[in-house]
């Protein structure tokens, strides 16, 4: 199969733009909104012993939110949110009613006083509230009905950084404000490794060690149960329509695309993707996805958005 983007966004313009850099890029969500969210922290922390995420930053944050036209795939306007000191280490952005989520992957318990990873900000950075989500979180999504969608790595699962009973370790959670519990994954997950919430308000995830893909509706608790046959994956795209999955190849493979027919209960056969720009193959991969939605950026920081 064939995809091709209609325009390319020069991501380092855009940064430059706005007073920033790639040294002060966190990361890049999109929102149930159908916007970009560009998170950047002034000073971001190096990794203790070149591996391990510091939970404080004590820095300046910002975001940039771009309003986005999937049909044209173009940018429609950008805001800027100077968003003041944070102590925490930030690492997700979503957007909420009074502002921006922001959710540090890492916390650590600290004697039964456990660090507060989530924050409601308003559009100028003030506090709003502030709860836990759990150590080693590897996705963070926000879905209007749904709560707070994250999933979690092998360290949240299983406990580090202090925790014995880890709040993450069903691998897979939904949030209410406060930490308000509202549903967990049964089954046995090791690592969540790729997560998303379909256009049709289905929580999508894929993991580790049996990798499997599971459809759940939140509401009844019905699921559906999926076998790729890949190994390692990193990303989930659902179709508008629900009818149409596409991921990568997995361990080795993340940068080759595949396109899968959902058929009920199982999978149709492998189709290979590629990506095509004014006429010639682009190599990009996924930066960003919320459902049928997904940034991609090639490895000149080009940026192409798409709607599937």
């Amino acid at each position: 199969m064939t995809i091709q983007f209609k325009n390319k966004i020069d991501l380092n313009e855009l940064l430059k733009k706005h007073g920033h850099s790639f040294d002060e890029y966190v990361t890049m969500q999109i929102g149930h909104d159908g916007n970009i969210y560009i998170l950047f922290n002034k000073n971001i922390p190096e990794r203790i012993d070149g591996m391990f995420v510091p939970t404080e930053s004590n820095s300046s944050f910002s975001v940039l939110a771009l309003q986005i036209d999937w049909e044209d795939e173009k940018i429609v306007s950008e805001t800027y949110y100077p968003l003041g000191i944070h102590k925490m280490n930030y690492h997700f952005i979503q957007p909420v009613p009074e502002g921006f989520l922001l959710v540090s992957a890492r916390c650590s318990y600290r004697k039964g006083d456990p660090e507060k990873n989530a924050v409601i900000v308003d559009h100028e950075g003030k506090n709003i509230e502030e709860f836990c989500l759990g150590d080693g979180i590897s996705h963070c999504l926000v879905h209007p009905e749904l709560g707070i969608v994250t999933g979690y790595f092998d360290e949240g699962i299983f406990g580090n950084y202090g925790w014995t009973e880890p709040l993450g370790s069903c691998g897979v959670r939904v949030w209410g404000r406060g930490s308000r519990d509202i549903w967990k994954a049964d089954r046995s997950i090791y690592e969540c490794y790729a997560m998303t919430v379909s256009d049709a308000g289905d929580l999508w995830y894929y993991y580790y060690d049996e990798f499997k893909i599971v459809k759940t509706n939140i509401k009844d608790s019905r699921e559906m149960e999926y076998d790729p046959g890949i190994n390692g994956a990193a990303f989930l795209i659902i179709s508008e329509d629900d009818m149409t999955l596409i991921m990568d190849k997995g361990y080795d493979a993340n940068d080759q695309l595949t396109v899968r027919k959902i058929l009920y209960d199982k999978l149709g056969d492998e189709v290979p993707v590629t990506f095509l720009y004014q006429g010639e193959d682009c190599n990009v991969y996924p930066e960003a996805i919320y459902g049928s939605r997904a940034a991609f950026v090639d490895n000149r920081n080009g940026l192409f958005v798409k709607r599937f």
